[in-house]
């Protein structure tokens, strides 16, 4: 989406930037691993269809995708210093995508669509919390509802089981609700990838909430009631270097 394509997020350990043109050669790579393309769920593509794949996303306003880099390996400039402000990329400094190619380790998506609390409801149970939790986020919303499938690869082997994935979902669900309205997230994810599972619900306080037995997947969702949100923000600002979530415009070419 065009919405994102100039804002960058920063952590403690990964820094979220937009997909751009100069990523594609890497992504390519990456999806030519059969173990990534089978947890994915993708179809291998062709370099000029990755291009164009790009390209689309970029116009399609219901697709969020950030590259993930690794905060450790990004060059932040010349005239770096402890204080974060001097390492965040400006219009000064437009060069920071270029930079940092090589700080490549994966990406996260948002699929955004709208959600239709109804289908949700459980009636079976009145007092049942998550009825509670949809109708906490109806009065909290007065117009359409959105949703957004969430997803995280991570394709570079030595930047797995570290926290970083963890961490850029957790941005990511920041940057959903405060910058586009999501109100429900949900991951689909191969029963058999047990190490996302456990990231999704132990992590995460996602909970089940279906299952595809035709693709052997679960679903797993969470409500962005206040409790949520603030649990989710309380576990992102001890790993960063301000008291916010510090969102910032690079304005890249």
């Amino acid at each position: 989406m065009k919405l994102n394509y100039e804002s960058c997020v920063l952590g403690s350990k990964v820094v979220l930037v937009p997909y751009r043109p100069e990523h594609v050669d890497t992504y390519h790579g990456w999806m030519q691993d059969q173990e990534i393309l089978d947890q994915t769920g993708s179809e291998p593509l062709s370099l000029q269809q990755e291009i164009d794949m790009q390209l689309e996303w970029y116009n399609d306003e219901m697709k969020c995708t950030f590259i993930v880099l690794s905060r450790d390996l990004c060059n932040f400039g010349d005239n770096c210093d402890d204080a974060l402000v001097d390492r965040t990329p400006t219009n000064e400094n437009p060069l920071f995508v270029e930079r940092n190619l090589d700080a490549m380790i994966g990406d996260i998506n948002l699929f955004l669509s709208t959600w239709d609390k109804d289908e949700n409801e459980d009636d079976t149970a009145a007092n049942n919390p998550k009825n509670k939790d949809i109708d906490q986020i109806s009065k909290n919303v007065n117009h359409e509802i959105m949703q957004a499938e969430i997803d995280i690869m991570i394709a570079e082997h030595s930047n797995r089981r570290c926290g970083m994935g963890l961490q850029a979902c957790r941005m990511m669900i920041a940057y959903g609700h405060d910058h586009l309205g999501v109100q429900r997230f949900f991951a689909r994810i191969n029963e058999d990838n047990t190490a996302s599972i456990s990231m999704f619900r132990n992590k995460l306080g996602f909970s089940q909430c279906g299952y595809a037995e035709c693709f052997k997947q679960v679903e797993l969702e969470l409500l962005c009631t206040s409790d949520t949100l603030d649990r989710i923000r309380g576990q992102i600002l001890p790993l960063l270097d301000t008291n916010q979530l510090q969102i910032f415009e690079s304005k890249m070419p």
